[in-house]
């Protein structure tokens, strides 16, 4: 099994690369920095299509694990955009014709994407974008870092749903992962952007999560024991999304 793996050198990329090295797998990993482990590893910027489009992958992939990311920070609102979003979707669509049939993508989404339904209107405006128009959909929509963070994973979500069928016919299947709070390098960065929201979570799951207890959901997704699973967002946030929607019935 060859894993390509996005964000691979830290957080739940390197711990998804650990459980599937475990599993026998070979990396493949995309990153800025190169991961402390034994893989294939590429050198790219995920906000930069230009970057993207240099990368020389070859060979067959059994799987693509979108892991990167960017938290939530102060003016990083189109970066967060572009990487998160733009530069997931474009890597993605550059590998589709790498994998074989029975191939799988597991894009790491967020419990912050859980509202795409209720915010589609503002998902689909966004994901018609071209990556060079982002910054003045953020001037004009008022995008926040916050909504920004939000923005990208519900567009995440969106994207892996509404591709289902078109990633069907191509022997394919696709995805998503949601945790919640997560004790990463990260994890302050949520803390101060989400205050009241983040501590809330955390203290509804009990604790923040792990990267390998991600990274267990992931390797599920990835493998061929998940070939039934498709078009799916797989929360993994300790019972906080059961919690939340059970309150809001109540409300």
């Amino acid at each position: 099994m060859r894993v390509l793996i996005t964000g691979a050198a830290h957080g739940i990329g390197a711990a998804s690369a650990a459980r599937l090295l475990a599993m026998g797998a070979r990396i493949v990993a995309v990153d800025m920095v190169e991961p402390a482990f034994d893989c294939d590893w590429h050198r790219a910027d995920l906000s930069d299509p230009a970057s993207i489009d240099a990368l020389l992958l070859s060979g067959g992939f059994d799987a693509l694990v979108n892991a990167a990311g960017l938290p939530p920070r102060a003016g990083a609102q189109e970066a967060v955009l572009a990487v998160n979003y733009h530069g997931l979707v474009r890597l993605t669509e550059a590998a589709l014709p790498l994998m074989p049939k029975g191939g799988a993508i597991v894009s790491l989404a967020s419990k912050a994407g859980a509202r795409w339904r209720e915010n589609i209107a503002q998902v689909q405006r966004f994901t018609a974008l071209a990556r060079g128009e982002v910054a003045d959909f953020v001037a004009m929509e008022g995008i926040d870092p916050v909504r920004a963070y939000d923005l990208s994973k519900e567009a995440v979500i969106y994207w892996t749903k509404s591709n289902t069928a078109r990633l069907l016919a191509m022997g394919l299947r696709a995805n998503t992962v949601s945790p919640a709070a997560i004790a990463t390098r990260i994890l302050p960065d949520f803390e101060a952007a989400f205050g009241d929201r983040a501590a809330r979570g955390i203290a509804l799951s009990g604790r923040a999560g792990t990267a390998d207890e991600v990274a267990e959901a992931v390797a599920f997704l990835a493998s061929s024991a998940s070939a039934w699973v498709r078009g799916v967002n797989l929360e993994v946030d300790g019972g906080l999304a059961a919690q939340l929607e059970i309150a809001a019935l109540a409300d």
